[in-house]
C-alpha cells in the first residue's frame, strides 16, 4: 500500500508523456469533460508544460486536436489556479481509468509500455 500511494502521489501532469501510453491519450482524453481539458491544455501551453499539452494535442485525432486549439486560443488568459485545478483533474481521470484496469500506466524507469 505505501509503495502505491508513493507512486501515485509522484504521478503528476508534467509526468503525462512519460507515463501514458500514446494509445491511451483518447481514451483519457473521452472522459475528461471538454472545458476541463481546455482549461488544462490552455494552461500548460501557456506555461511551462506546453510539452505535455502537445504530447496529449498530438495523440488524439486531427480534428479533435485542432478544434481544441482553435477553443483554447480563443479562451484568453487562463487563472493560473483554474489551470492546476484542470490539470489535477486530468490526471485523477487518468489515476481512475488505471484503478479501474482500462488504461495501465508505463513506470517509472522501465522503457516498456506495459499496456494491454
Amino acid at each position: 500500500d505505501f509503495a502505491d500511494q508513493v507512486r501515485r502521489a509522484i504521478f503528476t501532469f508534467v509526468h503525462i508523456p512519460d507515463r501514458l501510453a500514446s494509445t491511451d491519450v483518447p481514451k483519457v482524453m473521452r472522459e475528461v469533460d471538454q472545458a476541463v481539458l481546455m482549461t488544462a491544455l490552455g494552461a500548460a501551453l501557456a506555461g511551462d508544460l506546453a510539452g505535455v499539452a502537445e504530447y496529449l494535442l498530438d495523440n488524439m485525432s486531427r480534428r479533435m486536436s485542432d478544434a481544441l486549439r482553435e477553443e483554447i486560443g480563443e479562451m484568453g488568459r487562463i487563472k493560473p489556479k483554474e489551470g492546476e485545478e484542470a490539470m489535477t483533474q486530468v490526471v485523477n481521470t487518468i489515476r481512475r481509468l488505471q484503478a479501474s484496469g482500462e488504461i495501465t500506466l508505463i513506470q517509472p524507469g522501465n522503457g516498456d509500455e506495459e499496456d494491454e
